[in-house]
């Protein structure tokens, strides 16, 4: 991982990396890596009220079904219609408009 990854990555609370996790047991269309992303924070929120990002058809189904909202900015090469359950489709995360989720604008 490069410096300028792992200065972004130390933002966070806490990080879920199904490659590496060992409570993720199996991969995406799975949803657990969301759900024990979930899991890991102190208050424990409600799947709905979680939001992910995603990029990839798969991603996109396990948000889906761990019951997250999903915002996904797809591959241009994807067909927008397999995306279909996404709470939110953008072309570039320069739209996305937090307010839009009860979140604080930017």
């Amino acid at each position: 991982m490069s410096a300028d990854h792992q200065e972004f990555l130390n933002n966070f609370h806490h990080l879920t990396m199904g490659s590496s996790d060992p409570e993720v047991k199996r991969g995406k269309p799975d949803p657990s890596i969301f759900l024990v992303c979930a899991s890991r924070f102190p208050d424990k929120p409600k799947p709905e009220d979680c939001l992910v990002f995603e990029d990839a058809v798969n991603g996109v189904k396990a948000a889906c079904a761990a019951n997250m909202q999903v915002v996904v900015v797809p591959d241009p090469r994807i067909e927008k219609e397999s995306l279909c359950n996404a709470t939110l489709i953008l072309n570039s995360l320069e739209e996305f408009q937090p307010e839009l989720f009860g979140l604080p604008p930017f």
